[in-house]
């Protein structure tokens, strides 16, 4: 697949230059501002405690016409999360994307930076300050008129402050997805992924998989969305006598989301999400809910 996207993407550049005269496409954007109020902010942590927030986030985005075959886009984005009680977990992210179109394929490349992080500033034991980076590979396929396939590769490495270079990793993960669409306004979808962080400290190595599948129903003005993953985390290196050693943790999580069609450009949408971890070790089993309200705003292009 890299070798594909590396070919698709030299292509698109030999591509470019005669098809500049042709000129780009107007740019569009959209923006999001979603609230959000959790029971559990920081789930696993016994120093969590309910919090709301906000998390706004914005892109823009162009594509332009490569001869008659291929559509070029790119894309800015940005966001960010702001907490009312655990100030100390707020971030800011900021990503670029490309595509390249053919017919029914479609091929991306997105990246991603996180200037500084703290996942989870209630527990100085798995927490700590970073800053993250990752690099995603996609590939999306129709396969008929009915089923779409979509396969993504991503690489991370999150660096921390010197007092926990230990936690610095690499990580690496491969997530699919199948979409079938029955009839018209319903899709039905089977996903699923499997990564690896591996860390300076084999402590804090682990490895995760989870599957998961869903349902949309919508049209012209409203979209339900369920969805459900189950998955497995497994710290593989730790050593005897180390808090992860043995270390598992099983998880469920169930997700619905109502959107409405406010107006052209304008929808509205209320959410909750509802999971469950248990773990051998007894200190990270926890249960959360979270619901959400978002609107979003989006315009320009063609």
């Amino acid at each position: 697949m890299v070798k594909r996207i590396g070919f698709c993407v030299c292509l698109a550049l030999v591509l470019a230059a005669p098809a500049a005269a042709k000129g780009w496409d107007p740019l569009g954007y959209t923006l999001r501002m979603n609230a959000f109020g959790t029971s559990n902010a920081f789930p696993g942590s016994l120093n969590s405690g309910p919090d709301r927030g906000l998390v706004p986030s914005g892109e823009v985005s162009t594509g332009i016409r490569l001869r008659s075959a291929y559509k070029l886009g790119v894309s800015a984005s940005a966001g960010g999360s702001m907490q009312s009680e655990f100030t100390r977990a707020n971030y800011g992210w900021f990503g670029l994307g490309t595509l390249l179109r053919r017919d029914r394929t479609t091929l991306t490349l997105d990246g991603e930076w996180t200037p500084r992080r703290n996942k989870l500033p209630t527990d100085p034991e798995e927490g700590g300050l970073y800053a993250g980076k990752s690099l995603a590979l996609g590939l999306r396929q129709a396969l008929g008129a009915r089923t779409r396939l979509r396969m993504e590769g991503t690489l991370d490495a999150e660096k921390f402050v010197p007092q926990f270079a230990d936690r610095n990793s690499n990580g690496r993960e491969l997530q699919g997805s199948l979409t079938f669409t029955p009839a018209k306004g319903t899709d039905l979808r089977v996903d699923g992924s499997v990564s690896a962080d591996d860390t300076r400290s084999n402590k804090w190595d682990k490895t995760q998989r989870w599957v998961g599948a869903g349902v949309v129903w919508s049209d012209s003005s409203w979209r339900t969305d369920l969805a459900t993953r189950s998955g497995v985390r497994r710290y593989i290196h730790a050593t005897l006598g180390e808090s992860n050693f043995h270390r598992r943790d099983q998880w469920i999580e169930l997700r619905a989301r109502v959107t409405r069609t406010l107006r052209p450009g304008l929808a509205a949408s209320v959410g909750a999400s509802l999971a469950n971890q248990t773990s051998s070790r007894a200190d990270r089993d926890f249960d959360a809910h979270t619901f959400t309200l978002g609107l979003e705003w989006s315009g320009g292009g063609k």
